[in-house]
């Protein structure tokens, strides 16, 4: 890999790794719809370069697949993690969301008839093992105390990382055929749309009462993780390869565990370290591909390498 992939990847990882940090701050300031509709618009305004050329002169086929991908990514991923996180700290969250590989190999499975063999399967055991090392705690909590906020919060943040491997389906041949960073910026874009409906709610939120803080993690959830970090990735892909630049998405649910204890005082429980450690196992076992001794020549993973296809994260 080379320096500019790996730097434009880390760069990637690192906003991406605090998106939970800085969206948990931020709905304690705003509450989530707005916030989100302050956000995507925008992103939108800054990723409108890229979309234009996939946007025009589509396919009602092509058309739909935008549609259902934006969808996907910009609502079905960020409202369920904005309205998580009201009740979830962020380091849990950013735990649940590194399932989001395992997400994407069982809905290829399902829908796609995808075969993975064993080994995707075994990972997805043990992640969703560690998902149930996480919610035990809540689920004990709740079940004697009756205060079931926690719970749903995790709900949400799983539901999300669900919509971001259906996202990353739909999208994938969309990839293909105009280019990761394109269909990528246009998903992002008419994911946007819905949210215009909310723009109403911006005049009754009490924007100007946002203090300085508040508006900087606004920012940079919209020009940093959204924008910049789907970029970046892009980027950093194209120029090192799908295979060698994924690794480095092991970073981030380290980087929302370090970021939330930095700046928002939390301190992982044994509960979330034993969890978040099995999931980071589980999405390894699964993702890592085991390639026999002997099998095909030098050549030809050079000659096969292409951008991953659906790679770029609209909701970061």
């Amino acid at each position: 890999m080379s320096r500019s992939a790996l730097a434009a990847g880390l760069v990637a990882v690192g906003l991406w790794g605090l998106a939970p940090v800085a969206t948990r701050a931020a709905v304690g300031h705003l509450s989530p719809l707005p916030m989100l509709t302050i956000r995507m618009l925008a992103a939108s305004l800054l990723l409108a370069p890229w979309a234009g050329p996939a946007l025009r002169g589509r396919t009602a086929r092509q058309a739909g697949r935008l549609a259902a991908a934006g969808l996907l990514g910009l609502v079905g991923y960020n409202l369920p993690v904005a309205v998580g996180l009201q009740w979830l700290p962020a380091a849990p969250a950013g735990l649940l969301l590194a399932t989001e590989p395992v997400w994407v190999l069982l809905i290829g499975r399902v829908f796609l008839a995808e075969r993975g063999g064993v080994r995707p399967w075994i990972g997805s055991a043990v992640a969703l093992a560690g998902v149930a090392a996480l919610a035990g705690p809540q689920a004990f909590a709740a079940s004697t105390s009756g205060g079931y906020h926690a719970l749903a919060g995790m709900a949400a943040v799983l539901a999300a990382a669900m919509a971001f491997g259906a996202y990353t389906i739909v999208l994938r041949p969309l990839s293909a055929e105009l280019g990761a960073v394109p269909a990528t910026a246009a998903s992002a874009v008419a994911g946007t749309l819905p949210y215009l409906a909310l723009s109403p709610l911006l005049t009754r939120a009490g924007l100007g009462h946002l203090d300085a803080a508040a508006w900087a993690e606004i920012a940079f959830l919209a020009i940093g993780s959204t924008a910049a970090g789907m970029l970046l990735w892009n980027v950093a892909v194209l120029a090192g390869g799908a295979a060698q630049v994924s690794t480095l998405l092991y970073l981030e649910p380290v980087i929302s565990v370090l970021g939330a204890a930095v700046f928002l005082g939390e301190r992982p429980g044994p509960a979330t370290i034993g969890g978040g450690l099995l999931i980071l196992a589980g999405v390894a076992i699964a993702s890592v591909r085991v390639t026999p001794p002997g099998s095909g020549s030098p050549r030809r993973p050079a000659a096969r390498r292409r951008p991953p296809e659906g790679s770029g994260r609209p909701r970061r």
